[in-house]
């Protein structure tokens, strides 16, 4: 009876142990991926991911169709889902983790990358793993998927932190455009080699625009910004200083220096050949968020007016002056 007794006892005992180390696993869901593969290899990816995620032990996992519904019933955008709202929402369905991430397709091969939020402190983890997966079968799918995965897996629940030479370009990794940037946004620009500090140029996430917004210095003269790829930096840099001599406040440039994003406060307002880009390399392609609107660039026409961009087609114009009010999105050099 004893032996009974005490056997029951271990049973118990046991299973208790088992439901509170699952009951203290960390909720994650993998929501869709975005690029410019196929939507059959995109989800593919991401179940692949899913399985990864699960095989790891490190997580409970939301499962795909729940997350989605989630996402569709909170009104959850995936180019916000990082915003202060969307982090609310997520807090409230009790998940910890959302991996998200992005597809583009060349040939038999497909360039991956990935980025996971943690909910908990509303930031993304500053490493954005890539390679590429052989899309041959699942079975490659699941081994390249799980040799990016590595870097979320190292450490439990962590992803170790990017060094230095990561976060501004130098250290040896290669971006694709569309890719995850790592200061969180998308990267829209690739000049082909690191010179001058910096090698790419990746646009902050939707979360991060303003709306409503000022050149500012109408009528006044801010001499000494440039259309080219590679100018909005200075440009930004000469604007701000003018503003700062007027006494004004909250216009596009001033903004865009201001911000901090995730530890990240190198940002400017793209030139207009800069701002161009954005157009066509993402906002034409479904990726970074943009609304069908005007946006600032940092290069002035005159005392009245400066260049700005309709992404609704890309319609470049100038017609209109610097106190307008309109979108601005803003970018970093790394």
């Amino acid at each position: 009876m004893k032996k009974h007794l005490f056997l029951f006892c271990m049973v118990i005992f046991t299973g208790t142990i088992c439901f509170a180390q699952n009951a203290v696993l960390p909720r994650l869901a993998v929501v869709k991926f975005t690029g410019d593969a196929t939507e059959r290899d995109a989800k593919r990816v991401r179940d692949m991911e899913e399985s990864v995620m699960i095989d790891s032990g490190h997580y409970t996992i939301v499962s795909t169709d729940d997350i989605d519904q989630i996402l569709e019933q909170q009104k959850i955008a995936l180019s916000s889902i990082g915003s202060e709202d969307n982090i609310t929402k997520l807090k409230r369905e009790n998940i910890q983790y959302i991996v998200t991430g992005t597809v583009n397709r060349e040939a038999a091969e497909s360039f991956v990358s990935l980025r996971m939020l943690d909910v908990t402190n509303a930031k993304f983890m500053p490493n954005s793993p890539r390679g590429v997966v052989n899309m041959t079968s699942m079975t490659t799918i699941y081994q390249g998927v799980g040799a990016i995965a590595a870097a979320f897996l190292a450490s439990g629940d962590k992803v170790q932190s990017g060094n230095n030479a990561a976060r501004s370009g130098g250290g040896g990794q290669v971006y694709k455009i569309g890719d995850f940037g790592p200061a969180g946004g998308i990267v829209f620009y690739d000049k082909g080699v690191f010179s001058a500090g910096w090698r790419y140029l990746e646009a902050a996430p939707a979360e991060t625009e303003w709306s409503g917004v000022q050149w500012g210095a109408y009528v006044k003269d801010v001499s000494g910004t440039s259309l080219a790829i590679g100018s909005g930096k200075r440009n930004t840099q000469v604007i701000v200083d003018r503003l700062r001599q007027l006494n004004e406040t909250g216009r596009a440039a001033q903004l865009c220096t201001t911000l901090d994003f995730d530890g990240f406060k190198d940002w400017f307002l793209p030139s207009w050949d800069e701002l161009n880009l954005m157009y066509t390399n993402l906002k034409a392609k479904g990726l970074g968020g943009f609304q069908n609107a005007w946006y600032w660039s940092s290069s002035e026409i005159n005392t009245n007016i400066a260049w700005l961009q309709i992404f609704s087609d890309g319609l470049k114009t100038s017609i209109y002056g610097k106190d307008i009010t309109i979108f601005v999105r803003a970018v970093r050099a790394f």
